[in-house]
């Protein structure tokens, strides 16, 4: 397997350029804090700066991988939005600088930039890359992981010994990967897999150590928990058993609203076929997937000559991690639970595009790196990046009235109060009963409406939502989004469902200040 391992004057250049872009595209979508999940990643992070013991109590605060680092980030540099999220932006950085100096080595300059551009444009990786969840701390495991392997595996074919440390590192990475979330154990399996495979079995004793540092990683956190809690399936418990899932009810619930777009924002008609359309009718992920059927096509049908089963080995992966999210019951279908696919589905494709280029058919090489981009760009002009506009809206109202008191729903004021000590503004005037007459009211149809369906609040919504009798005495509207722009001025509307129009047209949120009377 031949491969480029000195990086010239222009590779690094180009590895230069790559970096400042992606820098300067996540500064552009910056999320920062979504006072969702990531909410429960920082109050896991509080639990180990307060505790030299701890012990999370939910599959969020388990998640060391995430909660481990905030810790670090905030005690180091203060609660802020940026050291929050600081984690996420380390994390794909280390991803992306593995993906390109590996697909440098093996396919050269040109598969690496390819690759680098299509993944530093996808709103799907970028955005994510920008706030603190799991999934792009899944690509950087998982990725390493994969790209160790198969390093080992060139080692071993060549006739060199068995590099015992290093097959003991993939097992780690492999277990880090593991307990930063559950969904990893499908591309964990085809490395696995891959390294059985090759080699004609001189990597099947590496194996058997990569087995033994998944287990210490594993079985490390085990004899923790166990020892903590006397509850040796402590985490199977946690994990497994934290949400009911029921698909079904889900796409029955969306078609009886007479809805298009479900909560995770994926395009649903059918449970059976909404997995296929996550893939192909995509904001989050544009056209890749388009182009790796393709580009899996010419693998199959062709080959790749010395890259060929390498390549087999990183499409057997993204097609077990997507089958594991597609086919599990107990899991929502999540568009950023295909991040592990996208990233298999934009390496082949950027193979593919060279390849194309190589044979001389270059128009085709060209137009196909247009579209997907223009995909890419029209998705993150989509992209919400201030998905808690509403709170850092009440943050701003608050700061500029500070002697009034004000009231709104529970999950405003609940979600408000990450922004309001961000921001080093008081919430004491921030109250979430039910307003008396004369009291100001902070109102968000859509956070109202979030919050009937959240059990905290469901007995008390209806105390929150105007009557004819309130008098509004102030309205704040978000700007509309990028793409809104120019969709406002085209004749849409006859044709678009409400809520695909709305979330494309509409402004980005949109809150009135009532007089209760």
């Amino acid at each position: 397997m031949p491969s480029h391992t000195v990086v010239s004057a222009k590779a690094a250049a180009v590895f230069s350029l790559m970096l400042a872009a992606l820098l300067l595209l996540q500064s552009l979508v910056f999320v920062g804090f979504q006072a969702s999940d990531d909410a429960n990643y920082l109050s896991g992070a509080f639990g180990w700066l307060k505790h030299t013991f701890y012990i999370g109590n939910s599959h969020w605060t388990l998640r060391h991988t995430l909660t481990l680092p905030t810790a670090l980030s905030v005690s180091s540099l203060g609660l802020t939005p940026l050291s929050v999220s600081l984690p996420a932006l380390l994390y794909f950085i280390g991803f992306l600088a593995v993906q390109v100096w590996a697909l440098h080595r093996y396919f050269g300059l040109a598969v690496a930039a390819a690759f680098g551009m299509l993944v530093i444009f996808m709103p799907g990786m970028v955005v994510n890359s920008t706030y603190l969840a799991p999934d792009v701390s899944e690509l950087f495991f998982v990725g390493s992981t994969f790209w160790l392997v198969v390093s080992l595996c060139e080692k071993a074919a060549s006739g060199g010994r068995t590099l015992r440390w290093g097959w003991l590192a993939v097992g780690l990475l492999a277990g880090l990967a593991w307990l930063n979330r559950q969904t990893s154990i499908a591309p964990v399996l085809a490395c696995a897999l891959f390294a059985w495979s090759t080699s004609r079995g001189r990597s099947r004793a590496g194996v058997a150590w990569a087995l033994l540092g998944f287990l210490a990683v594993v079985g490390g956190e085990w004899a923790y928990l166990t020892a903590m809690t006397g509850e040796p399936l402590y985490r199977l418990r946690t994990d497994f058993h934290h949400d009911p899932v029921d698909r079904f009810a889900e796409v029955s619930r969306l078609r009886q609203m007479g809805g298009w777009i479900d909560k995770e924002g994926n395009l649903s008609v059918n449970v059976f076929v909404d997995p296929i359309l996550a893939l192909v009718i995509s904001q989050k992920y544009g056209l890749i997937f388009w182009t790796a059927v393709a580009a899996s096509w010419r693998l199959l049908r062709v080959g790749a000559g010395a890259h060929g089963k390498l390549l087999k080995g990183l499409l057997l992966l993204g097609a077990l991690s997507y089958v594991f999210v597609a086919a599990n019951p107990k899991l929502y279908l999540v568009p950023r639970y295909l991040i592990v696919a996208a990233w298999v589905a934009a390496a082949l494709t950027a193979w593919w595009i060279v390849e194309l280029w190589r044979q001389g058919r270059t128009r085709v090489a060209a137009v196909v790196v247009a579209v997907l981009l223009l995909a890419q760009w029209a998705g993150l002009a989509l992209e919400n990046t201030r998905p808690r506009a509403v709170e850092q809206a009440l943050v701003e109202w608050v700061r500029t009235h500070h002697n009034q008191t004000v009231y709104t729903d529970i999950e405003t004021a609940a979600r408000a109060s990450y922004f309001f000590a961000f921001a080093g503004v008081s919430n004491d005037k921030v109250m979430s009963e039910a307003p008396p007459p004369g009291a100001l009211f902070f109102h968000s149809a859509d956070r109202v409406e979030q919050c009937a369906r959240q059990p905290r609040c469901r007995a008390q919504a209806a105390a929150f939502r105007p009557t004819p009798a309130w008098a509004a005495i102030e309205r704040i509207e978000g700007p509309l989004k990028p793409l809104g722009h120019l969709l406002e001025r085209l004749p849409i509307s006859g044709w678009a469902p409400p809520d695909i129009h709305r979330r494309m047209v509409s402004p980005s949120f949109v809150v009135t200040v009532y007089r209760v009377n």
